[in-house]
């Protein structure tokens, strides 16, 4: 979290080219900061158009702690590490991407890949392994062997099922017959995605190839995503260490509480006298979204079962224990326009999906930049490579210096040889296992082609695109920032722990226990049963876990035990009244009688360091950060030209 601040923070946008005259907002170590660099920046967090004098000089300030570390910073010479450069560099590869793809073309996959994911399709398949490396004559194999059991299928000599248990070399198809149920955009690899939604309901396709083999695809059904679901629940928890008669007195305590939803309790009371979910009874039980894959499988497909809001379902069993779930509200799924980020990222993470956008891209860089293929010279490095036999490192050095510098393209005043092509290409190279030489070549100088032109694209981003320029520099000054922040506030004062524990010794009065007490809570609803643990605690024959088991003997929702060390405001039962150390006699509280016995009282007091740790070393942070500002602030002189910032009124 830190850092996404810093990288937030750190957005003075650099714009080259600026007009000498351009009104300088404020000076930092010599260094001057024009109102346009400024503006960025300010404009960019926040979300009105308008400002005023008050949040001009609220962020000034910020602005100019800011710069005072990020010269620090590089007084600190940490822009010339080597962790610097590589995490700067990281980022710049990912800032870089958006600007190396044709836009156009990833639209088209976005909006294809919203409609796959509105629209799953189910499908069964055949699968005939083959590497992706395989010799020509393995790859040949496997085709015909597919085509033959395509063929024994559109012949009904063999139903697909029947074929898929018998031939395909996935392995699930033994049990499934081939059937994969239902998917979506981005579940399976593009080329088979692209192939079962193309193929029409009930054919079969051609086959096709991936990195698995050669596949036939059949679409068999297909249905609209279930979108999401609101719900609330009740639940009884099942710990991994329950024994069996745990896992009963469970299932008994769940189908107890259902029943009383069925003679018409209302579904919240429930969640706040049984539920053990406590992170959701404040709520009524509520859940956040339920959606594919969030949640257990049985849940969601009990969840989904629900058709109106206000239903209910029946005991449902998941690992986590067992549930009653509500329906609250349903959704289907978002629209293409929230869903255009998400589905944006996740093309460019796919390798098919964003060579397709690469490949376009390649294509207007040729022409830009005037892109020539030398084919004469791209025939006789094919030539010479099918008249010989021998791809041995000597021959290959023998035919760069043969006719290495000739030309193969250029593009914008830069050439590219044969040398330059083998260079890139001879790591790659195996005739053995190329099944055409003229395709093998053909790809590897699409391949080199492409490289080339994007690594000069690259060179050229910062003076085509003033945003990323500015953005770079954005991510470069946040890098820094975290980087000083750390050694000086963050790690500093986890490290420094004799300061830190000078700092609480000088402020520990700040933070204080309550009044706390160690004590046990049983609650019951019914009179008689509280009625009854009193009497057996009073005796004293019996532990408390026991006390609970005899009188839950005939049903779970009797009565209820917790205990523990607890600070004033942190229970509801004994914050409603004052109780004595000891067994105190039952008290109707809330609706509910109680039962409390305090074993001790421990009265306010300083929490010890490593009781309040988080907090101290968090204020001894603050306090480093502080400091040090006022250090900066001595070291470096800054000059702020307040005309200048208060011209600042709308958003450009």
């Amino acid at each position: 979290m830190k850092r996404l601040i810093g990288l937030t923070f750190a957005g003075l946008a650099f714009v080259g080219n600026l007009m000498a005259q351009e009104p300088v907002v404020m000076t930092v170590n010599n260094e001057d900061v024009t109102i346009s660099e400024f503006e960025q920046i300010f404009w960019k967090n926040k979300k009105e158009n308008v400002t005023n004098k008050e949040e001009l000089d609220e962020y000034i300030e910020l602005f100019t702690n800011f710069r005072l570390k990020v010269e620090a910073a590089e007084a600190a010479g940490l822009d010339t590490t080597n962790k610097f450069k590589a995490e700067f560099n990281g980022y710049k590869i990912q800032l870089q991407k958006p600007y190396l793809v044709d836009t156009s073309v990833t639209d088209e996959l976005m909006k294809e890949a919203y409609y796959r994911t509105v629209n799953e399709l189910r499908a069964s398949h055949i699968l005939i392994g083959v590497a992706q490396d395989a010799d020509p004559k393995d790859t040949v194999n496997a085709y015909n062997k597919i085509m033959k059991i395509r063929d024994q299928i559109i012949n009904n000599e063999i139903s697909f099922e029947d074929a898929a248990k018998k031939f395909s070399t996935d392995p699930s198809a033994k049990t499934n017959g081939g059937d994969l149920g239902f998917f979506s955009a981005f579940r399976m690899v593009y080329p088979f995605e692209d192939a079962a939604y193309k193929t029409k309901m009930g054919e079969i396709s051609m086959p096709f190839r991936t990195r698995f083999g050669y596949h036939i695809v059949k679409p068999t059904d297909t249905r609209k995503s279930r979108g999401r679901v609101k719900v609330a629940h009740i639940m009884v928890l099942t710990k991994k260490s329950a024994t069996e008669q745990d896992l009963a007195n469970a299932e008994q305590k769940i189908n107890e509480i259902h029943e009383k939803l069925n003679a018409g309790e209302d579904f919240a009371t429930l969640v706040m006298d049984y539920s053990d979910d406590r992170n959701s009874v404040r709520r009524n039980g509520e859940l956040d979204w339920v959606e594919a894959g969030k949640y257990f499988q049985e849940f969601e497909d009990a969840a989904f079962s629900l058709k109106e809001d206000g239903e209910y379902t029946s005991p449902v069993k998941t690992p986590a224990g067992w549930h009653i779930i509500k329906r609250i509200e349903y959704q289907p799924i978002d629209n293409y326009k929230d869903l255009k980020l998400e589905l944006k990222n996740k093309i460019q993470r796919d390798p098919v999906r964003s060579a397709k956008t690469k490949s376009s891209f390649v294509n207007k860089l040729k022409k830009e930049y005037a892109f020539s293929k030398n084919g004469k010279n791209y025939d006789l490095l094919l030539k010479k490579l099918k008249d010989s036999d021998d791809l041995s490192k000597a021959y290959i050095t023998s035919l760069k210096n043969e006719i290495g510098d000739k030309e193969l393209f250029s593009y914008a005043g830069n050439t590219k040889t044969i040398a330059d092509f083998i260079a890139y290409a001879e790591p790659r190279w195996n005739k053995d296992k190329l099944l055409k030489l003229e395709d093998y070549l053909s790809t590897q100088f699409k391949s080199f082609v492409t490289n080339d032109m994007t690594e000069f694209e690259k060179t050229r981003l910062e003076d085509k695109y003033p945003k990323y320029k500015a953005l770079l520099k954005e991510y470069r000054d946040g890098i820094l920032l975290f980087e000083i922040n750390d050694q000086k506030v963050w790690s500093y004062a986890i490290k420094d722990t004799a300061g830190l524990k000078e700092f609480y010794e000088a402020h520990k009065e700040e933070y204080m226990w309550k009044d706390r007490v160690d004590a046990q809570i049983f609650t019951a609803k019914d009179k008689k049963v509280i009625k009854k643990a009193y009497k057996l605690a009073k005796k004293g024959e019996l532990r408390s876990d026991s006390i609970v088991n005899y009188l839950n003997r005939d049903s779970q929702l009797n009565i209820a035990f917790e205990s523990g060390r607890f600070e004033e405001g942190k229970n509801e039962y004994l914050d409603a009244q004052e109780f004595q150390e000891g067994l105190n006699k039952p008290v109707l509280i809330n609706g509910k009688y109680v039962l409390v016995k305090i074993d001790k009282k421990i009265p306010a007091q300083p929490k010890k360091l490593s009781e309040a740790k988080g907090a101290i070393t968090a204020a001894y942070q603050e306090y480093l950060e502080d400091k040090w500002i006022t250090e900066l602030k001595a070291k470096y002189e800054v000059t702020v030209n307040k005309d200048v910032l208060y011209s600042i009124k709308e958003k450009p």
